[in-house]
């Protein structure tokens, strides 16, 4: 038996939901036993030469003084060596604790996190491990529009969308997410993405119980992902307490359903520029580390490690006493600009425009009268008024990133996009 047939074969009896869902090439996937496996085998031994990286020859780095001297603050071991394929153990170990305190008492399991090279990478090893040609993949409309690359134009797999919002815009469309999951015929991925990009909403508690009903009652095979990259930025009472992997992965059949969550630094630690996510699945034991191998195998065949200073300055802060306090005053001033928005886009013309609903994360959806071509008003909100949107054409819409504007600004950008759209 090879390896990759031992590791599926684990994964079958421990996580039978996953080993069924496994992409084709997922199935050939165990990390090597190459440069970075041997390299570990060797790290504590006294004459280390097994890793091309230039050391003091005690195991710690030599960087350009131009570049330590810049960062003065972070571990050297951590910031200028090469990092495992999985991740510095200290940091997967702090997000693990940062995951746990988030998920309020949940007693689901997590498998320790891998780092990951951005939420790009996260879902893009989703999406290499568990879908292909022959996989269905449910995806609201509208999503973030990287899900189409990495989904359909890599894999090739089939995706499958629903309405994301009710037809009169009171909420999230429940039913249109059940009648969708209801005719998945072979095995699929379900992408779960709340707060959401690009609508800005986060279901209620009411409805977070329905969706978590309908995953739990599928009969499979399914890989349920739960892209949690704006987690925590919810400015409203009464919405989903916590990520819904929590819920689901505590009532869920390993057999039927195997669920999976992204989640990063990049928005919950408004570290944009530092590229580090996190991996985590309802997996313990030998399939946890039999899931662990394929992903860095899949991993290293493509970005590699994730970046050593990226990961030394998330570390730092997780390690900060006074963390949630930093990142209570980001979402706080993420509220007072939410509020303003809320405020400013009153003004928009009725007769051609509806603001659909939006409590959390970093946008606002501006749906737009089927005589206003959302790509076009666009460009000319640039050229005339010296406003930038997104066009979101699949529901002829624009997306207001509020987190980019000040709050004091955003009552003149209502008023610019209002007579924008009234003209």
């Amino acid at each position: 038996m090879t390896e990759p047939e031992r590791l599926n074969a684990v994964l079958m009896r421990d996580a039978p939901a996953a080993a069924r869902c496994l992409s084709e090439l997922a199935r050939r996937a165990a990390f090597p036993r190459g440069i970075p496996f041997q390299s570990v085998e060797a790290k504590n031994t006294e004459y280390n030469a097994s890793i091309g990286q230039l050391t003091d020859g005690h195991g710690r780095g030599l960087p350009l003084e131009a570049m330590s001297n810049a960062v003065p603050g972070l571990d050297p071991a951590i910031s200028f060596l090469y990092a495992p394929q999985e991740g510095h153990a200290p940091l997967r170990e702090a997000w693990g604790l940062r995951q746990r305190k988030a998920s309020l008492g949940s007693s689901a399991v997590a498998a320790l996190p891998m780092v990951v090279h951005g939420l790009t990478q996260a879902v893009s090893l989703v999406a290499d491990t568990f879908a292909d040609a022959e996989t269905d993949v449910l995806i609201p409309d509208p999503c973030w529009e990287n899900y189409e690359l990495l989904f359909e134009f890599r894999p090739r797999a089939n995706l499958i969308r629903y309405p994301f919002f009710k037809a009169d815009g009171s909420g999230f469309d429940v039913d249109g997410f059940a009648a969708a999951v209801s005719k998945l015929r072979r095995k699929a991925v379900i992408v779960i993405n709340f707060p959401a990009n690009p609508t800005g909403y986060t279901p209620t508690v009411e409805e977070s119980r329905a969706i978590v009903d309908i995953l739990v009652a599928h009969k499979g095979p399914a890989v349920v992902l739960f892209d949690d990259a704006y987690q925590g930025l919810v400015f409203e009472s009464g919405l989903a307490p916590r990520s819904l992997y929590w819920d689901v992965a505590e009532r869920c059949d390993p057999e039927r359903l195997f669920p999976i969550k992204a989640d990063g630094a990049t928005k919950e630690l408004f570290f944009f520029g530092g590229r580090i996510a996190f991996l985590s699945g309802h997996v313990a034991g030998e399939a946890e580390v039999a899931l662990l191998s394929k992903l860095k195998c899949i991993a290293r065949s493509t970005v590699g490690v994730a970046s050593g200073p990226s990961q030394a300055l998330v570390l730092a802060a997780l390690r900060a006493p006074d963390l949630d306090v930093q990142t209570r005053a980001r979402v706080t001033l993420l509220g007072t600009r939410y509020r303003a928005l809320k405020a400013a886009l009153d003004v928009l013309p009725k007769d051609r425009a509806r603001v659909w609903p939006f409590n959390s994360g970093v946008f606002a959806l501006v749906g737009l009268d089927p005589r206003i071509d959302a790509e076009a008003l666009r460009k000319r909100l640039i050229t005339d008024f010296s406003v930038g949107t997104i066009s979101i054409p699949s529901v002829n819409a624009l997306r207001v990133a509020y987190c980019s504007v000040e709050a004091s600004a955003l009552e003149e950008l209502g008023n610019r996009l209002g007579r924008a759209i009234g003209s």
